[in-house]
């Protein structure tokens, strides 16, 4: 297996393991369509375990919300794609997941999620950048 090969395989397992975690969730077909809820306040879901002294919740979802797209971001930068196309491009991706979050009954939609997980696209156009210059 070449590299590009190995590169797109390793890339497409990622989304895999994506939208498994976010979206199909064990019993995810169980769900009427549309069933989903839809927090528009950003960071309301997130503080109130902070406020309930839900630490390790609030740290899962907190930091989770941004690691799970840092190779996005970093993946994408490192292709050629500029800073504006990959965070444009992971915005989009939050959407799609929040989207089908809703649609499937699979989570809760939160606009706070679109905005940590861009974060984490971002993080990941630095760690591009960080990695190229220690590479050269």
């Amino acid at each position: 297996m070449d590299r590009r090969t190995f590169r797109i395989a390793v890339f497409s397992a990622y989304l895999i393991i994506l939208f498994r975690i976010t979206v199909f969730r064990a019993g995810w077909l169980e769900n009427s369509l549309f069933s989903g809820t839809v927090v528009w306040v950003p960071f309301q879901t997130i503080f109130s375990y902070l406020t309930k002294g839900e630490i390790p919740y609030f740290v899962y979802l907190f930091v989770g919300n941004i690691v799970w797209f840092v190779p996005f971001g970093m993946y994408l930068r490192l292709r050629g794609a500029s800073v504006r196309k990959t965070i444009l491009l992971t915005a989009a991706l939050s959407v799609l997941i929040e989207a089908l979050q809703f649609v499937f009954g699979t989570g809760c939609t939160e606009l706070e999620d679109v905005l940590l997980n861009t974060a984490g696209g971002a993080i990941g156009c630095a760690c591009a950048a960080l990695y190229r210059r220690l590479k050269a």
